[in-house]
């Protein structure tokens, strides 16, 4: 029998465990609804509380650790709690510390599944061969892995081979299918090579006391398969285990919750099987809708009220969702009764449809709606380009998750670099990426000196370096070069642990004269890169600040754990980011844009009922990111590697009652500026495209169309049709001159008569 966490006596509760009564009213408990309650006052046991979007979930969990600390009397030292993102972590932290104060929660681990494995193989990992000192090789580290290796084997990358072999290395560590298991499953030639690169490939880590961000989960298991004591040593630590977003979890983080659970049996889960959508990185649904048969007797607990959105958007995405066949079943209600309708536009073109939705937001922002609580939402991240040269040219101030974030930035990238060799000196790759930057006159041939020294005496390529210039294995100036890096490094080396990050950096840019590399290397952008320079130096002064005992170790980890998630709001505007990024996100307004077939839901699901039903939860996902405000949008036609395709509306669109929605059909003077194309192509007429126009009537040009006239043999003849990049759709009207000088004058639509250079431009003429 489980024993109570302190005095009180014992009753039993389901399944006959023995818990502690739940407490009478207190202020802890006065601003929870009733199953809020429930969930933040249960006893002991597994624990599974199903969260419909906005129903405070993450109240419930902050809640209840402040509950079993304050009321049970639980040690905060034997609480872990875990979620997904770092964003997702401190404000869950933030919380308790203002319920019950940070002196109380001293000792208890929260934060997320990686930054939780990294804790324990900091502290354990020699366990399985890794030093306290280990690296974490981020994506592009990963492909210089790999790519390196392919060059090993006479292969090279021009047709991007490494990124979907890195793709599949990830699947099969999610999977937990070693080298040898997925060696025994090829029989293909390409699949023989990714084993093989895969086998190669932990090899080189190895060699690097290096770890990836899925090794964190799965060393971490090894760990505990290897070493049975320190894994009853973690279990028994782990008194009570909470897991947000529980429905995102994949095979080895369910297997860590199991490893970390399996000793107390007191687990509280909380998620909600609709927002399931990150299957194609190994989460498994399964994981939450087999709760119960894998802790029998465990408690379920629903949370439907929704506090984020009004009653039109939550029947919205209520009715798509309950086309879904693998869920629990929940039913969302709300005291923010009505609302706006939905707004659903139809646009011609993708062009017109980001048009549309940019009018939108300059209309909303006038109504006193920030920039920063307006988000647009789309499948995939190529549609973010015509968002952002629409906003840039009106100048609506955006910001793009998903693109190039602050530490993928290459003058970032390298900083880090010579740190990382510091603090772990066999980090290989950063070694290649910085033994020569700035230049400083090390070619390829002595790096490859370097590199076959090391291997032949199995030691690192900085010690490697080291063994070149003493033997006397490079000519005498490149000897000189290395030993100026390494009086570099060895001066970093012996001076980080009497010196904050922040200082290290600063005088690594100075000695290396970085600011000047910058400057000659980037005409034009020098000032700007080295801005990024100076925020990353803030950045290890923040760290030095908020860390107990700031360490360099301390400010890579950091660093390293860094997502997508956590550049939401860091800079202001309208967010444009896909829907999986937009997850766990509120926003006034929303606007989700390509709501059509083959994009969203994607060509890629349409065969597969498991597959269209993680689409369709993709789109309730978005939908309930809305608090106010919902604007959805499809176009006729869209272009794909610049060729206009069609697709009708999304069947998601379908699904909403109509009741709920407020159609606009474009205004006929739009489209101007793409019927031209879609006539000549002969692909408009009696299409989707012209069934839009033709409710609204016939667009004009700017300007009356000349007959086409006979092409004079370079592909332009005047009264064509084209579409330029930047300017959209337009027609020929004059031309002068030919060859490399001609220039033509195009009426666009969009934007007047532009004289043109067809030799420095990509037109796509339509005769």
């Amino acid at each position: 029998m489980i024993t109570p966490e302190h005095g009180s006596e014992p009753f039993l509760g389901p399944a006959g465990r023995a818990e502690v009564p739940p407490p009478r009213a207190t202020p802890l408990l006065d601003a929870l609804n009733t199953p809020q309650r429930e969930a933040v006052t249960f006893g002991t046991g597994p624990l599974l509380v199903l969260a419909g979007a906005g129903s405070g979930k993450t109240r419930v969990i902050t809640h209840r650790i402040a509950h079993l600390v304050t009321q049970r009397g639980v040690d905060p030292g034997r609480l872990v709690a875990v979620t997904f993102t770092n964003k997702a972590a401190g404000e869950m932290r933030e919380r308790v510390d203002r319920l019950v104060g940070p002196t109380r929660l001293g000792g208890a681990w929260i934060g997320t599944f990686h930054a939780l494995c990294l804790r324990i193989l900091r502290r354990d990992g020699a366990g399985i061969g890794l030093t306290s000192s280990f690296n974490i090789y981020d994506t592009s580290d990963q492909l210089s892995v790999v790519r390196q290796i392919l060059r090993e084997e006479g292969a090279d990358d021009t047709s991007g081979t490494a990124r979907p072999i890195l793709s599949r290395i990830s699947r099969a560590k999610n999977a937990l299918e070693s080298p040898e298991d997925l060696r025994r499953k090829s029989f293909s030639p390409d699949a023989e090579r990714t084993a093989r690169v895969y086998a190669a490939y932990q090899d080189a880590l190895r060699r690097a006391n290096a770890v990836d961000f899925d090794d964190l989960l799965v060393r971490s298991l090894d760990l505990f398969r290897e070493r049975p004591d320190v894994a009853d040593r973690y279990a028994d630590r782990c008194l009570h285990l909470l897991v947000d977003e529980y429905q995102d979890t994949n095979r080895p983080q369910y297997l860590l919750v199991r490893a970390l659970s399996g000793k107390h049996g007191n687990v509280c889960v909380v998620g909600d099987e609709d927002q399931s959508i990150y299957r194609f990185r190994g989460a498994e649904i399964r994981n939450i809708l087999e709760f119960e048969h894998d802790h029998p007797g465990a408690r379920v607990i629903k949370l439907e009220q929704n506090y984020r959105s009004t009653s039109v958007i939550l029947d919205a995405a209520g009715a798509v969702i309950a086309h879904n066949e693998d869920r629990k079943g929940k039913t969302l209600w709300t005291e923010l009764r009505g609302g706006e309708k939905i707004e659903l536009h139809h646009a011609l073109t993708d062009r017109t449809e980001a048009e549309r939705v940019a009018r939108s937001v300059e209309r909303l922002s006038s109504t006193d709606v920030p920039y920063e609580q307006m988000a647009v939402l789309y499948r995939t991240n190529a549609q973010s380009r015509q968002f952002e040269e629409i906003f840039r040219r009106d100048q609506i101030p955006y910001q793009v998750v998903g693109s190039v974030q602050f530490y993928d930035r290459k003058e970032v990238k390298d900083l880090l670099a010579y740190l990382k060799l510091v603090a772990n000196p066999g980090d290989e790759v950063s070694f290649r990426r910085i033994v020569n930057i700035p230049p400083r006159g090390i070619g390829a041939m002595t790096v490859h000196t370097v590199d076959e020294t090391a291997r032949a005496s199995g030691i690192s390529m900085l010690e490697g370096a080291r063994r070149t210039v003493t033997g006397g294995l490079v000519p005498a100036r490149s000897a000189r070069m290395v030993g100026a890096f390494l009086e570099i490094m060895d001066g970093l080396s012996r001076d980080r642990d009497s010196t904050p990050v922040a200082g290290l950096l600063d005088r690594l840019v100075r000695e290396v004269g970085y600011e000047s590399y910058l400057e000659k290397t980037f005409p034009g952008e020098g000032i700007e890169r080295m801005e990024n320079v100076k925020a990353l130096i803030t950045a290890a002064v923040e760290y030095h600040e908020e860390a107990e005992e700031p360490m360099l170790q301390g400010f890579l980890d950091r660093s390293a754990l860094v997502s997508d998630a956590d550049e939401v709001g860091a800079r202001p505007g309208v967010t444009l980011m896909t829907i999986h990024c937009a997850k766990g996100l509120e926003f006034e307004v929303v606007f989700l844009a390509g709501l059509e077939e083959s994009l969203f839901p994607h060509a890629r699901s349409l065969g597969s009922r498991e597959d269209m039903e993680e689409e369709r939860r993709l789109c309730y996902v978005a939908l309930t990111r809305a608090k106010r405000r919902l604007l959805l949008s499809h176009a006729a036609v869209r272009r794909i590697q610049g060729l206009p395709v069609e697709n009708p509306p999304s069947r998601f669109v379908s699904e909403i009652p109509a009741d709920l929605v407020d159609e606009i059909r474009p205004d006929p003077a739009e489209f101007g500026r793409d019927l031209g194309v879609w006539e000549a192509t002969g692909s408009y007429r009696g299409s989707s495209a012209a069934r839009v126009v033709g409710r609204a009537g016939r667009g004009r040009g700017t300007s009356r169309r000349p007959v086409l006239q006979v092409d004079p043999g370079d592909g332009f003849p005047v009264g064509a049709s084209v579409t330029h990049p930047l300017f959209g759709s337009g027609f020929i009207t004059e031309r002068v001159g030919s060859g490399p000088s001609l220039k033509l004058t195009i009426d666009f639509a969009a934007h007047g008569q532009k004289k043109i250079l067809p030799a420095y431009t990509k037109l796509r003429v339509y005769t």
